[in-house]
């Protein structure tokens, strides 16, 4: 009897010793269970769980509810299609068989939308795995909308930087190579002036002193055209709706003594809507293209200007067109360029059109040269900012 109550006494301390094991285990996988949860419940990506054979989705964290604006409800049981946000994007039935033979997806910089509508940019990533003997698919989805925002918004400053480098390369180039040429006429003048003045030849100085005189105007003008480039889109204050009609005719009016002399006639619309700009700067801007209509002009027939608009493409669209000598359409972009002379080496500064396109671009418009036969002249093309008040003036003209 002694020995059979130790053979009961050794099967009970076994049992009990597995049975311990057991809860051990049992209560070691439910404290992963739930640590899994506090990790699924509280990460800061969305996250949502498939069945690898259906693509159904079995659960999802309070995170992507929030991300994407569906409920719980609303995701639960769908197939990863069907969820408006992943309808025509690479997240689709081809991506699901791609991620069911690999066991692993990953989308870098995906666009996707709320329910609302709203665009983002997300980082998605797929996996699979094994739960109780069966496949599963866990999805990642992080915000990374404002990182893309930051890497664009940093190469957008890199190309503009870029584009500084390269203006201010050409524009240090440009002034060496125009100021060449007046100061060694200068240099040449004043030695020959001080030849004449050695040798008492009077008539000879004043003709050196005019063309002196002449090379120093050409500097100047040099210079001040400079200025006026380094400071356009610079000084661009105080913008307000104003009246591009009245802009037009006060710079008429300037020129109108010169359109008499040289016997051409301007033409403008009845109306044009008014815009919001600083009105200096595009008092320059119509001054310089009135200028480059006089100063290119076919001298063999009579000037005529015109200056209007058109609607296009839901735009305004302003011109000044002038029967002078047209631009060829290889040159219809290189008319802008700093220092750029199409017409000839020795006229002009080559920085009105220059200054010009940079007035417009920084008003957030643009210029070009509108593409015609080179006989017909020329018609320069730009637009503005239009009156954003319900007190606009009507488009006629």
């Amino acid at each position: 009897m002694v020995i059979l109550h130790n053979k009961v006494s050794k099967g009970s301390a076994r049992e009990k010793a597995t049975m311990s094991v057991g809860n051990t285990r049992k209560q070691l996988i439910q404290e992963s269970e739930v640590k899994y949860r506090r990790l699924f419940e509280a990460a800061q990506d969305g996250i949502f769980i498939l069945d690898a054979d259906t693509g159904q989705i079995t659960d999802v964290n309070p995170f992507l509810t929030d991300l994407l604006g569906y409920s719980r409800e609303e995701l639960l049981g769908k197939e990863l299609w069907q969820i408006g946000p992943f309808k025509d994007i690479e997240a689709s039935r081809e991506a699901f068989q791609e991620l069911q033979s690999r066991g692993y997806v990953r989308y870098e910089n995906l666009p996707l939308e709320n329910k609302s509508g709203q665009r983002m940019s997300v980082e998605f990533v797929s996996n699979v795995y094994m739960v109780n003997s069966q496949r599963v698919i866990q999805c990642n989805i992080r915000d990374i909308t404002r990182r893309v925002q930051a890497e664009q918004a940093r190469e957008r400053l890199r190309q503009q930087l870029q584009a500084k480098i390269n203006e201010l390369e050409t524009f240090s180039y440009g002034i060496a190579h125009s100021l060449r040429s007046p100061l060694v006429s200068i240099e040449g003048f004043s030695r020959l002036l001080r030849e004449d003045v050695q040798n008492q030849k009077v008539e000879n100085a004043q003709e050196d002193i005019r063309l002196l005189e002449s090379g120093v105007s050409k500097v100047q003008n040099f210079v001040k055209s400079t200025l006026e480039y380094s400071r356009a889109g610079h000084l661009i204050k105080r913008t307000k709706n104003v009246s591009f009609g009245e802009i037009v005719k006060e710079v008429i009016t300037e020129f109108n003594e010169q359109i008499i002399t040289i016997r051409a006639t301007v033409s403008t619309a009845r109306k044009f809507p008014r815009v919001k700009v600083d009105r200096g700067m595009i008092i320059q801007v119509i001054d310089n293209l009135l200028q480059n209509s006089i100063k290119y002009r076919d001298k063999t027939v009579p000037l005529k200007i015109e200056i209007g608009y058109r609607l296009s493409g839901g735009e305004t669209i302003f011109f000044v067109r002038y029967n002078g000598t047209g631009i060829d359409a290889s040159e219809a972009e290189k008319v802008f360029d700093l220092f750029y002379r199409g017409m000839s080496e020795g006229e002009g500064s080559g920085i009105g059109l220059a200054v010009v396109k940079k007035i417009i671009e920084a008003h957030g418009g643009r210029i070009w040269v509108q593409q015609g036969q080179p006989e017909k002249g020329t018609t320069m093309c730009f637009t503005l900012p239009e009156q954003s008040s319900t007190n606009k003036e009507h488009h006629s003209g």
